[in-house]
């Protein structure tokens, strides 16, 4: 078997091997998502399964999360989503994967949002190691991976621009103080992200999740290409009890989050069409300065 690249998601071949592994009922399995991960709804079993491709950093990766959501879940259960139990990561046919209990999606509203955000970062630094966060590392190694195929997603002039306004918003980044400072964070919170789960929402995909800026998970409440309603931005933030356009460095981390959502698309454009003209829509409306242009996610 071939080694597998961060570009080549997990097929049902890798499931059916996973859920052998972990004791699971792949029978009617559904892929929900396809874009970062492979995520698979088990309704047999009532579980999730996020399946990745076995690399180095997706192993990294999926142990953080299965070890800060256990961690969290310890010291209160109001938090994180635990995993299924049982031992995880799981490896198998080139994947890595993670199972969690499944709860439906119905969306906090923001206020809800933000105090579960809040009770994230009243938490201490968890008390073994964490990745710390690499800004616009998975963008960057995306336009590795592009530059190797005989028929890249990016033209010269898109890999070009795209590899100079990194430098710029990394230069940027290394100056800047952080008036929340480090501590444990998400990485990817948004309404999509939290479930209710018995009697309280809790944050769910804890890929992410690392040691760096409580800046970064505030990041839903700047203006930016997914155009979210004023008033529920204004209800998070009265929730969470900071408002980070009162800081004059809140275009950094619009910048550095419209730049990191570019890698998993970069990835998916051969295999994905929508997901190629949503890259190049993102793409034209940042070289342009269009900040009028809607983008949407491509599941």
């Amino acid at each position: 078997m071939s080694t597998p690249t961060d570009s080549e998601l997990p097929g049902h071949t890798a499931l059916l091997d996973i859920c052998a592994a972990f004791g699971a009922n792949p029978t009617d399995a559904r892929l929900l998502h396809h874009r970062s991960n492979a995520v698979w709804l088990l309704p047999h079993d009532n579980l999730i399964a996020r399946l990745a491709p076995d690399t180095d950093l997706r192993r990294q990766r999926a142990t953080t999360a299965v070890t800060v959501t256990r961690w969290l879940a310890g010291r209160d259960q109001h938090i994180a989503l635990a995993p299924a139990h049982g031992q995880q990561p799981l490896r198998s046919h080139g994947a890595v994967a993670t199972l969690w209990p499944y709860r439906p999606s119905t969306r906090p509203n923001p206020a809800a949002l933000g105090a579960l955000v809040r009770r994230l970062h009243d938490q201490p630094v968890p008390p073994f190691p964490l990745p710390r966060y690499q800004p616009l590392n998975r963008l960057r190694e995306a336009l590795s991976v592009d530059e190797e195929r005989e028929q890249p997603a990016l033209d010269s002039s898109e890999r070009s621009w795209l590899k100079e306004r990194i430098d710029a918003v990394l230069g940027e980044f290394a100056t800047t103080d952080f008036p929340l400072g480090y501590g444990l964070v998400h990485g990817d919170v948004h309404d999509e992200n939290a479930v209710y789960d018995q009697d309280s929402w809790v944050l769910i995909d804890w890929d992410g999740c690392c040691l760096g800026p409580r800046e970064l998970d505030l990041v839903s409440t700047l203006p930016d290409h997914f155009h979210q309603d004023t008033d529920e931005r204004r209800e998070f933030i009265a929730a969470y009890g900071r408002d980070l356009m009162d800081w004059p460095g809140w275009t950094l981390l619009r910048d550095l989050t419209e730049l990191h959502s570019l890698g998993s698309y970069i990835r998916l454009a051969p295999t994905k069409p929508a997901a190629e003209q949503e890259l190049h829509h993102r793409i034209r409306s940042l070289r342009s300065g269009d900040r009028e242009a809607i983008w949407h996610a491509v599941a």
